[in-house]
């Protein structure tokens, strides 16, 4: 019995929260860490999300489960870790179960009745403070800042605008990791020598340093309410460098072998021709000696619901089968009519939120049961997580498509990874991967 325990493995997921009480991430940690201590879990990964807007953490933890091992669960301190509000709770814990993935709650709750009691006491308040949440959903969509500016800027005229002084602090932040190596825990140690301080007056330490390198905010991209809006306002550093800051924190990750990640060049852009569902990058042991594995796109919501059949189609090949659609459509294409995409993506997700809202009602109600709901709600919880995921790959300076095809079309072989993949995401609005053809819808 005691070898069977320590075989079951968890990740665990923390969320600052700001509420009465408060639960802050070190609180959090404890109260997991002594939960996985009780239930004899052992914690393979943590996940923290230190700014409660942000969902980086909560996706980089999806993209995580899928190299762990069967079974194992996510763990969080309370439910309220998933979402200030009831909804946004619910989506969360639906989506992992969608996913397969049990959820455990430190405070001895279990998810699914601690869901429908939440959300049958939400009382006239909380409604009230989602019609205020819209409004303010909209302000972001045009680019006015909610809230406090992040360190490096000032708000002027409801935008982000530099601060000359904070603004230098962060260039040299990202020179300093970037071009001369420095450690973030070095980093902090310099700022604090020279008498720099924090957007709060506070000393630095390598947390606050590794908050402003990971933050999109200062390549352009502003995140809030979950609205994205690109170029909104000046960037303090290029999408490349981001991106290759993610990547050398991601391969300096101290956690187990499992916990591997992969970048897939068409990931966010391929959807499955027969069930409409994404098409998630994997890799599997080559045949013979001369490959040692190869990597391929697969169906979603074969994987991980079973509501599709295993269709499945080589990386390599898709790619190939791309670029040739892109360079058969290069000259001469008419400019797109396609609406923006943060007001498409909005609309979208605001349809899918009164679906949502209309299932768990019929729960509360005792017209569903907690199987029904995590039956019926998992198309959209997943389109919803998809959606998601594709905001988080959005490119933070806006190319015209045209340009984006034709720089792709020239130079694809020797373009870096992640210029390729940005480029793409100008360039093209999906691919639809059917067993016998590819259709890439260009923007």
């Amino acid at each position: 019995m005691t070898a069977d325990r320590a075989e079951r493995t968890a990740v665990s997921y923390l969320r600052a929260l700001t509420g009465e009480p408060p639960l802050d991430l070190a609180v959090q940690r404890l109260t997991v860490e002594a939960a996985s201590r009780g239930e004899h879990l052992v914690l393979l990964a943590t996940f923290e999300e230190p700014d409660p807007e942000s969902s980086s953490a909560f996706l980089e933890m999806v993209n995580g489960l899928r190299a762990q091992p069967p079974g194992t669960e996510v763990i969080a301190a309370t439910a309220a870790v998933f979402g200030d509000r009831v909804r946004d709770r619910a989506r969360r814990i639906l989506q992992l179960a969608a996913l397969r993935v049990s959820v455990r709650l430190a405070d001895g709750s279990a998810p699914g009745p601690a869901l429908v009691a939440a959300w049958d006491q939400r009382g006239s308040d909380e409604r009230r403070r989602e019609r205020a949440r819209e409004g303010m959903r909209r302000r972001a969509l045009r680019g006015e800042v909610l809230g406090r500016a992040p360190y490096g800027y000032v708000v002027a005229d409801r935008q982000l605008v530099p601060d000359p002084r904070e603004a230098a602090t962060v260039k040299r932040i990202f020179a300093l990791y970037l071009e001369q190596n420095e450690g973030i825990r070095r980093i902090a140690r310099q700022l604090n020598d020279e008498g720099i301080v924090t957007g709060t007056g506070r000393p630095w330490t390598a947390g606050a340093v590794r908050n402003v390198l990971r933050n999109a905010v200062y390549t352009g991209l502003y995140r809030r309410l979950g609205v994205t809006v690109t170029r909104a306002h000046q960037s303090l550093v290029t999408t490349a460098q981001h991106a290759e800051v993610i990547r050398r924190m991601t391969s300096k990750r101290t956690a187990p072998a499992t916990q591997e990640r992969r970048e897939y060049l068409l990931s966010g852009l391929v959807r499955c021709g027969y069930c409409g569902g994404p098409m998630i990058g994997a890799r599997r042991p080559g045949e013979g000696t001369e490959v040692v594995e190869y990597a391929y796109y697969r169906c979603q919501a074969a994987t991980n619901e079973g509501r599709c059949a295993y269709h499945t189609r080589r990386a390599e090949a898709l790619e190939a089968e791309v670029i040739e659609a892109l360079s058969r459509s290069s000259a001469a294409a008419p400019k797109s009519t396609r609406p923006r995409r943060e007001t498409g993506h909005e609309a979208r997700r605001a349809a899918l939120d009164r679906t949502l809202d209309h299932m768990l009602e019929r729960r509360a109600t005792g017209q569903w049961t907690d199987a029904d709901l995590v039956r019926r709600a998992a198309p959209i919880v997943l389109e919803q997580l998809s959606m998601e995921a594709e905001a988080s790959l959005a490119p933070s300076t806006p190319v015209p498509p045209e340009d984006a095809r034709a720089r792709l079309v020239a130079a694809w072989d020797d373009l870096p990874f992640e210029e390729r993949r940005s480029l793409l995401h100008h360039a093209v609005a999906e691919i639809v991967v059917t067993d016998d053809a590819v259709r890439v819808a260009r923007r």
